[in-house]
């Protein structure tokens, strides 16, 4: 069996950014997610269709890919996995788009196995499955595009909380899958993950879902114990908040940051007139004096 070359349609989604730390650490850069998504199906589409380009010990699992049973095509996929590498991640796109693999079991195995596998390669691949029809695909996408790139999958982890409002598109429908994304952007936990989170708590991008400003303000608050620059959008997100509940979140992870950089967005909560709010961030302010 010889595979067909494949064109899909893509629809106008737009990656805000995408993180490219070189040695020096240098700031995230802007690229568009579809043209990023056609870049890597062209590249998929010269190796295929190049004798010689796909390594021979890789072409049969690749074959498999085409199988008409799911089982086998799951098998071909956890193969690619263990071989490992850009050319096997480059491979698995077939069975991680949901407009050529059409079960959502083998898109779940593709995106763990991506996972596994990681690098640049694996994370431009997972990027395809970031609007997947199954929200349980979405959800196994941004766990495995944390391990895939660390601070390289901020970007992309962003668009499923965020969205990316200057092009129209919305941040993920599942209250779910965006919870999901929070937990992926603590787990990274670095100056990255801030200003996504930020934005998921206060401002343009605030999430109307109050779940979602908790995990987001408690996410801060882990982040902010490495990071003192936190508590200016943990006080910043205080005032214009009308959620009780978020902002005694906010209150907890404005004592976690480090340096007291907290104490004075503290302060402006102990003159809050809800006698709740002022008890609890009288209390964090102590607290936060005795521990440092």
């Amino acid at each position: 069996m010889s595979p067909q070359e494949y064109h899909p349609r893509f629809s106008p989604i737009i990656l805000f950014g995408i993180a490219v730390l070189l040695m020096a650490f240098q700031p995230l850069h802007a690229q568009s997610l579809d043209e990023l998504i056609e870049s890597t199906w062209a590249k998929y589409n010269r190796i295929i269709s190049t004798p010689g380009s796909v390594p021979a010990e890789l072409q049969p699992l690749h074959v498999q890919l085409f199988d008409p049973n799911p089982v086998v095509r799951i098998r071909a996929v956890q193969g690619l996995s263990l071989a490992g590498g850009p050319m096997a991640a480059l491979l698995t796109l077939r069975a991680m788009d949901d407009s050529t693999e059409k079960s959502a079991a083998v898109r779940l195995e593709a995106a763990l196995g991506l996972g596994e596998v990681a690098g640049r390669q694996a994370l431009e691949v997972l990027g395809v499955g970031i609007d997947d029809a199954d929200q349980t695909v979405r959800t196994r996408v941004l766990e495995s595009l944390r391990w895939a790139g660390t601070v390289f999958a901020v970007p992309y982890i962003s668009l499923a909380l965020n969205g990316d409002p200057s092009n129209k598109r919305p941040k993920d429908k599942v209250i779910g899958v965006r919870l999901e994304a929070v937990r992926m952007l603590r787990k990274i936990g670095t100056q990255f993950s801030v200003q996504p989170l930020a934005d998921a708590l206060t401002g343009p991008q605030q999430d109307k879902d109050i779940t979602i400003r908790k995990a987001a303000a408690d996410a801060l608050g882990e982040i902010g114990k490495k990071e003192r620059d936190v508590a200016r959008y943990l006080g910043n997100a205080y005032t214009p908040e009308k959620n009780l509940g978020v902002k005694l979140e906010i209150i907890k992870s404005l004592g976690k940051v480090r340096d007291r950089a907290g104490l004075p967005y503290l302060e402006v909560a102990m003159k809050d007139r809800n006698p709740t709010l002022k008890m609890r961030a009288t209390r964090v302010y102590g607290r936060v004096l005795g521990l440092q």
